[in-house]
């Protein structure tokens, strides 16, 4: 499945890299992602479902395929259609009972109409049957395995700074970042991709231009996980999270390819046009051999172009919509053996064949009253529209709106510092004057130049069908692929009252597997606005939170870091053969190792030696605080047990300090200096959470039992009382001492 050599191909062709996959010995080439080595080698089937453990194969080649994820050694969930392949990797597929191939929960399919929408809720709700369930679901779900064993990965973190963070390398990230760059600002331009270029595979005069301006910094292989206040984004590389703090924001995220909906749409073999692109232009392998192109836009043209190119046979060309522009007809003069390109407009595929043993697609079924039968094909192309990749903007605080004219969501009202641009912005033909809109804007918001007025035209087209889903009678038109959810699940959940879409997506799953609803949430509103009789803007989205993609646990935990502290004796310790141990963070002997002798008897000839004869202690480690202010001793006395009024300067006094129940969590030794002027010691772990903790008595006043000025029992209101004793100073709010901390 191997194409000849492709201009700008990813890969390098003569680095033979060996691997195995379940068992199996694999050849693929260096610049290879896993999925694109197995699907060169005429592996097709990658993975299993997580519910009905389907066969699945590549369907975005986007980083957004959960079936594609795989075990590598130690590490889960790794994700085949993004992740560089390295010789010599052992892997396997995640969630399979016995093997890939002949998955032994795939028997749980047969029972698909006793597993409904909800089943999770309903079935945990008899008490008799939970624990059943319980170790049931324990046991079929989840998806890779933990090795506790591993080795800990460390991963650092980084500071940076920016006049103007474009996330995005497409055609609109690019000019953007050129545009700002040349007002003066320092650009950082960050992609997911090995490269830049988005759609346009790095054929475009833009990358460079962007190479060769010396105020952008380009970040490959980085994606923006979130944003958080004051354009704070965390930029998370494969072994490096950077914490970047921009002055302006761009986001030209593009947008993702939406899936249609028919019968078995879920096979091997059925994928985006743009997974199929990006096989042919990175890693020169073969999508298919004969292909059938759902299509509902102009992307539908200019992908069967390249397909042809590519050598590949188009079958066919069904398209949604029932009129279509000339310019995009042309692209199917292209001339095969028996002539041009077939094209039905006005149809929809509504079954696609699976292969006898179900791990392949053999053909499809259409609407086509012109066509009789199936159209015979190993590959099945869908391109009916996009999703705006919008969550940084959401996180933003962005207000957004439907726009008919595109049938997606765009913004309306965009937060200060921030700016959207290309297939985010609901801009498609005209990306690259979008992005130096976008750019110049962001530039100036930053003080650099002014705002240039770059005009951007309207769309003429709608790249997107506003419904691409096609019913079945016998169900299996998956419309969420992470969590086998078919179009009947939506419709149930909706019947049963989950009709807000919250509400919908917590009880049906929808949106909430790894992919993050990349591919589901809009043909799930669409499907929730259709059966409600409202407008998908009405709908509205789900809740888009921070991480916009999944962040490695190395990554958060970031660098393991525990500090120690060494006396000055600590030569000595080492010297007199003392076993070391942790006492908050300094290293303390915790007893003299004799030879021969265990460590109990150790413990009593040191014990001993010091009764019978003497002993040194190293106290240097110590809590050493001191406290001045007038009230110094008073509060001293509400926090330890002992009477400071009275100790004498020169003089210590051993204190043993109490909570508010009266338990004992403190001693130490306090020794007063001056009238106003007290120093004292704790224990060497409770050094910091002491000092912590009289910080806070003092900052918040609770050691002063009196209340503010105000009437008393008894009082006239003046803020002073009578009593047997006659006039009582007012109660008042005491200024508090001061504290400082020493090692």
């Amino acid at each position: 499945m191997r194409l000849p050599e492709q201009r700008g191909e990813w890969i390098t062709r003569g680095k033979t890299l060996r691997f195995r996959f379940e068992g199996r010995d694999y050849e693929g080439l260096e610049g290879d992602t896993i999925a694109s080595a197995l699907w060169a080698n005429g592996v097709k089937v990658l993975g299993r479902s997580f519910k009905y453990h389907r066969p699945r194969g590549i369907l975005s080649a986007a980083n957004h395929d959960v079936n594609a994820m795989m075990q590598s050694g130690s590490m889960p969930n790794v994700r085949a259609d993004a992740t560089l392949l390295v010789a010599g990797m052992e892997l396997t597929a995640v969630n399979t009972f016995s093997s890939l191939d002949n998955d032994a929960a795939s028997i749980l399919g047969r029972f698909a109409r006793f597993l409904p929408v909800g089943f999770y809720y309903k079935a945990f709700h008899g008490k008799r049957l939970f624990p059943l369930w319980e170790k049931l679901f324990r046991v079929t779900t989840g998806l890779g395995k933990v090795d506790v064993n591993a080795p800990r990965k460390r991963t650092p973190k980084r500071y940076g700074f920016c006049d103007v963070l474009v996330v995005g390398g497409g055609p609109s990230g690019m000019s953007a970042a050129l545009a700002a760059a040349e007002q003066g600002a320092d650009v950082v331009l960050v992609d997911e991709n090995a490269r830049l270029g988005g759609s346009t595979h790095g054929r475009t005069d833009l990358l460079a231009r962007v190479q060769a301006q010396p105020r952008i910094r380009v970040l490959t292989n980085t994606f923006a996980a979130g944003y958080y206040a004051d354009h704070w984004v965390p930029l998370v590389e494969p072994d490096r999270i950077t914490k970047m703090r921009a002055r302006a924001v761009i986001v030209a995220t593009g947008a993702y390819e939406q899936p249609a909906v028919f019968r078995n749409n879920d096979l091997p073999g059925v994928m985006l046009a743009s997974a199929a692109q990006r096989l042919i232009h990175r890693w020169a392998a073969k999508p298919a051999q004969r292909v059938v192109m759902l299509a509902a836009n102009a992307d539908a043209y200019r992908a069967v172009e390249e397909l042809c190119n590519a050598g590949i046979e188009v079958a066919a060309v069904i398209d949604l919509r029932t009129t279509i522009p000339e310019a995009e007809k042309s692209a199917l003069a292209t001339r095969r053996e028996g002539g041009p390109i077939p094209l039905h407009a006005g149809s929809s595929i509504i079954e696609a064949m699976p292969a006898a043993d179900g791990k392949a697609v053999v053909g499809v079924r259409t609407e086509s009253d012109k066509l009789a039968g199936e159209i015979a094909c190993d590959g099945v192309l869908m391109s009916v529209g996009w999703a705006p990749a919008a969550s940084l903007l959401y996180q933003a605080g962005t207000k957004m709106r439907y726009d008919d004219a595109v049938h997606q969501f765009v913004p309306a009202q965009l937060p200060p510092g921030v700016f959207a641009c290309g297939r985010v912005n609901g801009v498609y033909t005209a990306r690259a004057a979008d992005g130096e809109r976008a750019g110049s804007a962001a530039a100036a918001n930053c003080g650099f130049g002014v705002a240039k007025a770059v005009s951007v035209p309207a769309e003429v087209a709608s790249p997107t069908h506003p419904w691409p889903i096609t019913g079945h009678p016998a169900g299996k038109n998956f419309l969420d692929f992470d969590e086998d959810l078919q179009l009947k699940d939506l419709e149930n959940a909706i019947q049963e009252g989950f009709d807000n879409i919250e509400l919908m997506k917590r009880f049906s799953t929808v949106g909430t597997g790894p992919s993050q609803g990349k591919h589901s949430n809009m043909n799930a509103l669409r499907v929730l606005a259709r059966c409600t009789g409202a407008t998908p803007g009405e709908v509205g989205t789900t809740t888009a939170r921070p991480f916009f993609h999944p962040v490695p646990m190395s990554h958060l935990g970031g660098r393991g870091f525990e500090p120690e502290r060494r006396t000055p004796m600590h030569t000595r310790h080492e010297a007199a053969a003392a076993v070391w141990m942790a006492a908050g963070v300094w290293q303390r002997p915790e007893y003299y190792a004799v030879a021969g002798q265990s460590r109990v008897e150790s413990i009593r000839v040191e014990a001993l030696a010091v009764r019978q004869a003497v002993g040194i202690i190293d106290v240097g480690t110590l809590g050493k605080l001191e406290i001045r202010g007038p009230q110094a001793a008073e509060f001293l006395e509400r926090v330890y047990i002992s009477k400071y009024a009275g100790l004498k300067v020169g003089m210590t006094r051993y204190a043993v300090m109490c909570d508010e129940s009266g338990v004992v969590i403190d001693d130490g030794v306090v020794a007063r200096l001056a009238n106003d002027h007290f120093y004292f010691t704790t224990t060497t772990s409770g050094a910091a959470l002491i000092y912590r903790e009289l910080s806070r008595w003092n900052t918040c006043g609770k050691w002063i039992a009196a209340s503010s000025i105000g009437r008393c029992p008894g009082g006239d209101g003046s803020g002073r009382t009578e009593g047997p004793g006659g006039t009582r100073r007012a109660h008042r709010r005491r200024s508090f001492p001061a504290l400082s901390g020493g090692a």
